[in-house]
């Protein structure tokens, strides 16, 4: 059974390097930079934070001609876009981020090894995948605008930077009825008579008796 393999996107496309002039002269090495706009086909970056559309993505590196291959190190850098965790406010983000891969001979791999090995391709180093990883990495997975950032309140949105005192009355679900029945109460105690004073006699003023009268 056969793999298929995903094809090439216009970043891997853009960043594979031409190492003929490196192929078998063990020793000899050459200093490259490329720049490249971000494409708008694929996401470059973290979920929290991406590469803009049409931003640069800059590649400076020394390609090493070794006796396995040809060892590529150096620099990515690029500028990532996105939004604070907290309170959703835009967040941008610089990134320089080192990347080192040896791109093997395929000759020199075992085939049962090569889909987790870097290969040459055509005498092509793809650097794609590489720059891929590396930017990931550097970005930030939970941005913020500010350290202290308050966020936003998780019952309503309102930005907690306006008013750090903002708050809701949170009341227990298991005691949402007792308040409800302890209102009635009250409400059901203010239409009822007060109750004579213990020790006072209730006057009945229907008695016809009166003083100096006799039973």
């Amino acid at each position: 059974m056969t793999t298929d393999t995903p094809a090439p996107t216009e970043l891997d496309q853009a960043l594979r390097l031409d190492v003929v002039d490196l192929v078998g002269r063990v020793g000899t090495h050459r200093h490259v930079e490329r720049s490249v706009p971000a494409p708008g086909d694929e996401q470059i970056g973290s979920l929290a934070m991406t590469v803009p559309t049409g931003t640069d993505i800059t590649v400076e590196a020394e390609l090493e001609s070794v006796v396995e291959g040809i060892y590529v190190h150096g620099t990515v850098s690029s500028h990532l876009e996105g939004e604070c965790s907290r309170c959703l406010d835009p967040v941008d983000q610089d990134v320089t981020a080192r990347i080192g891969e040896l791109f093997m001979y395929p000759e020199k791999v075992p085939a049962e090894e090569r889909e987790d090995t870097a290969l040459l391709e055509d005498d092509e180093a793809p650097l794609g995948p590489l720059v891929r990883d590396s930017l990931a990495m550097d970005a930030e997975e939970r941005p913020l605008c500010r350290p202290d950032c308050p966020g936003l309140c998780s019952q309503c949105g309102f930005r907690m930077e306006e008013d750090p005192e903002h708050e809701h009355e949170v009341i227990d679900g298991r005691f949402a009825a007792l308040q409800g029945f302890f209102a009635n109460s009250d409400d059901s105690a203010e239409g009822t008579d007060p109750e004579p004073t213990e020790g006072t006699d209730a006057v009945d003023t229907n008695s016809t008796d009166r003083p100096g009268q006799d039973a």
